[in-house]
C-alpha cells in the first residue's frame, strides 16, 4: 500500500465527521395543562360559614311488627300529611294470625263455659249430698283456670288484630320524608325503620365553627343568613364541647325568620369578624401543608406557578374566602395543585363552572 493512499484515506476519514448532520437538541419538558380559575372579589367581609337546615322534631315510622315491604308510597323529599298512608306490608301472616287467634279464644271461651256448667252442678250434688266439698273446690279451680285461659286467648286476638292494622303505615305527622332506609319486598326486623319525616314547624341549623369563631360567640347571638328563596335571622342555641375533627366545633342555631325547607343549605354570616377577606377561590385551591400553613398557587409570568400564603376565612357556596396577597383577577389553579411546584412552567386551561 502507497504512502500516497494511506494519506488519502486518513483525509477522507477526517472530513467525514464535518460532513454529518448536526446533532439533534436535547428536548425541552412540555408544559404541565393545569385547571386554573380567576379570582373574585369577596362576596362579604364578614366571616361565613354554610349550615344545613333541619326539622327540630324527627318522626321515625318503624315497621313495629316487621313484615315484608309490599309497597312503598312515599319518596325521599316528598311532602306528607298526618294520616298519610306511607308503605304496606305483607298483610297474609296477619290475617292468619288473627285467624289463630280468634279459633283460640273460641276454644278457650268454650272450655271456660263447660268447667262452669261442670261446677254448678257439683255444687248442686254438695247440697244434696252426694259429692264432696273437695271435689266442688277443684271444680272451682279448674274455673279460675279456664277463665284465665280465657282472658290470654282474648287478649291474644286483641294482639293479633293490633299487627294487622300496622301492617299498613301512615305518617304520624305533616312534613317532609327525610329518608327512606327500607327496600321493596324488603324483609323487616320489628321495629326497623321504615320512613323519617321531618315535621313542619321549628327548623334548626346544623354548622361548623372555625375556633376563632367559637372564641367570640356566645349561646342567644343573632345570625343571619341567607339561601335560595331569601333571608333570615337565626339565634345560636349551643355549641358542642367536643372538636369536630376539623378544627372546629359543630353549632346549632334556631330560625328565628325566614322560611328554609328541611334539607337547604344556608349562608351563614358571622357577626363581630375582624378579618376581611381579601379574594374568593375555589374551595380546591386551597392547599394546606403539614404544618396548618395554607397557600393558593397562582399562574405567575411566563406561566409559571408561585405560592402565596393565604388564611382561609370562611365558605360561601363552593368558594372560599381568604385572606391575603390575592386580588381579583388572579389566576389560580383549581384543583390538583396539591400534585404541582411552585416554578413549574404550566399550560393554564379554564376551569368548567
Amino acid at each position: 500500500m502507497s504512502k500516497a493512499f494511506l494519506i488519502f484515506m486518513l483525509g477522507t476519514s477526517l472530513a467525514l465527521p464535518a460532513c454529518a448532520p448536526p446533532a439533534a437538541p436535547t428536548a425541552k419538558a412540555a408544559p404541565r395543562t393545569v385547571l386554573v380559575s380567576r379570582a373574585e372579589a369577596p362576596v362579604n367581609p364578614l366571616d361565613m360559614v354554610i349550615g344545613t337546615v333541619r326539622s327540630a322534631r324527627m318522626h321515625v315510622v318503624s315497621a313495629e311488627p316487621g313484615g315484608r315491604v309490599v309497597a312503598l308510597l312515599a319518596d325521599v323529599g316528598d311532602r306528607v300529611v298526618a294520616g298519610q298512608l306511607l308503605a304496606r306490608l305483607d298483610a297474609a301472616p296477619f290475617n292468619l294470625r288473627v285467624s289463630a287467634a280468634a279459633a283460640d279464644m273460641a276454644r278457650a271461651a268454650a272450655t271456660a263455659a263447660e268447667r262452669s256448667r261442670h261446677a254448678e252442678r257439683l255444687q248442686q250434688l254438695v247440697a244434696d249430698g252426694t259429692a264432696s266439698p273437695a271435689e266442688l273446690d277443684a271444680a272451682l279451680a279448674e274455673v279460675a283456670a279456664a277463665r284465665a285461659a280465657l282472658q290470654l286467648a282474648q287478649v291474644q286476638a286483641r294482639q293479633a288484630q293490633r299487627d294487622q292494622g300496622l301492617a299498613v303505615l301512615r305518617a304520624p305527622a305533616s312534613g317532609s320524608v327525610a329518608a327512606r332506609p327500607a327496600l321493596l319486598s324488603a324483609t323487616l326486623a320489628p321495629g326497623a325503620p321504615v320512613f323519617e319525616i321531618e315535621a313542619h314547624g321549628d327548623r334548626l341549623i346544623s354548622t361548623a365553627l372555625t375556633a376563632a369563631a367559637t372564641a367570640r360567640l356566645q349561646p342567644g347571638t343573632s345570625v343571619s343568613f341567607r339561601h335560595a328563596g331569601g333571608t333570615g335571622e337565626a339565634r345560636l342555641i349551643g355549641i358542642s364541647a367536643r372538636d369536630n375533627g376539623a378544627g372546629g366545633r359543630d353549632a346549632s342555631l334556631a330560625v328565628v325568620t325566614g322560611a328554609p325547607a328541611p334539607g337547604a343549605t344556608v349562608e351563614l354570616m358571622l357577626p363581630g369578624g375582624t378579618s376581611a377577606a381579601s379574594a374568593r377561590v375555589p374551595v380546591s385551591a386551597v392547599l394546606e401543608g403539614r404544618d396548618g400553613r395554607q397557600t393558593v398557587r397562582v399562574v405567575g409570568a411566563g406561566n409559571r406557578l408561585r405560592d402565596v400564603p393565604v388564611r382561609l376565612l370562611g365558605l360561601a357556596g363552593a368558594s372560599a374566602l381568604v385572606q391575603g396577597r390575592l386580588v381579583a383577577g388572579d389566576l389560580v389553579v383549581a384543583a390538583g395543585g396539591e400534585f404541582l411546584a411552585a416554578g413549574l412552567l404550566v399550560r393554564p386551561h379554564p376551569a368548567a363552572r
